[in-house]
């Protein structure tokens, strides 16, 4: 895994370098994780462009969040819009903006908004991208797959992508948890700012974990899936309902 440093978007990493379990290596420039590419400075998009070859985006916000900052438009970049969550459950998730304390209130524990990603519709959704992701032509990447802070719908796709590869579990929460060398400074930029404010140490708890990611959270959609279809290679198996010839033929374009 190689963190990229760009000006003016944050949490960018390539995957590549990540091991499985077979003792194989995500090959560099083919998954990239991060944010919006709203405020690219030019150095950004250099960067992006000709060290990590990027030929593809997959959003992953709705169709609201996405007007309401849209990925610059690069030329010879493909952008690919992929919504995962409803209008209805990102308004209640931390990358929308509240009102009244009262809505703070009643915001559900994020282990409950992890299982909601893998659910119903929104599952749906992520096994769409997820197979689209898998099965794209080699000249589409690399590929920046964001949603709207590159946490929780995209690290619940990282974690999807990365368990499908063939890497195990610690090392899919290790990348997961990384995202908080980033957030953690405005988790207790909040923290504080809520605890002046509202006097609630309860609140201001609840709140600064919507900004960080902990193992419980992505542990939450990872087990709902394997107990409702007994692992996650039999979860892959029914959704995406590759061969295993065609299995493999994915592994070997993002693998060496």
């Amino acid at each position: 895994m190689e963190i990229i440093k760009l000006d003016h978007a944050k949490n960018y990493r390539d995957l590549g370098g990540i091991k499985t379990t077979d003792g194989r290596t995500l090959k560099r420039c083919m998954l990239i994780r991060g944010t919006p590419l709203h405020k690219l400075s030019k150095k950004d998009i250099l960067i992006l462009r000709e060290q990590y070859n990027l030929s593809s985006i997959v959003d992953l916000r709705t169709k609201k969040e996405a007007m309401e900052k849209p990925d610059a438009t690069l030329e010879g970049v493909e952008y690919f819009h992929c919504p995962v969550l409803s209008e209805s459950v990102v308004g209640i998730s931390h990358e929308r903006r509240v009102n009244s304390f009262k809505s703070l209130e009643m915001m559900p524990s994020m282990e409950d908004l992890y299982i909601s990603m893998v659910t119903d519709v929104s599952l749906t959704n992520m096994v769409s991208v997820l197979k689209k992701i898998l099965t794209f032509p080699e000249e589409r990447f690399s590929i920046v797959f964001h949603c709207s802070a590159g946490k929780d719908r995209t690290g619940i796709l990282a974690a999807l992508l990365l368990a499908f590869l063939g890497v195990d579990r610690e090392t899919i929460v290790e990348d997961y948890l990384f995202t908080n060398k980033v957030t953690k400074f405005k988790a207790k930029f909040v923290y504080i700012g809520l605890l002046i404010v509202r006097m609630s140490h309860k609140i201001a708890k609840k709140i600064r974990n919507y900004f960080l990611a902990q193992e419980d959270y992505i542990e939450s959609a990872l087990k709902t899936l394997e107990q409702r279809y007994g692992s996650l290679d039999e979860f892959f198996k029914i959704t995406l309902r590759f061969t295993p010839e065609e299995t493999e033929q994915i592994k070997n374009k993002f693998l060496n």
